[in-house]
């Protein structure tokens, strides 16, 4: 899979899930707390999944 077009989609759902939690703090929803928890979690674990998968995973030999 091309990274541009994973980083770019990672980048998408981020900004797509901030614009969500801020319509929700405007309309005063109850549950906000609940919702920007699960989703900050899962958003943070695809960047850490993004970021371990796209490294460089060379080893150094001695």
């Amino acid at each position: 899979m091309n990274k541009s077009l994973l980083r770019n989609g990672l980048l998408g759902i981020s900004f797509l899930y901030g614009i969500a939690i801020a319509i929700m703090a405007i309309l005063g929803l109850d549950g906000i707390g609940v919702f920007a928890a699960v989703g900050g979690i899962v958003v943070g674990a695809l960047w850490a999944v993004h970021g371990y998968l796209g490294s460089d995973r060379r080893t150094m030999d001695a």
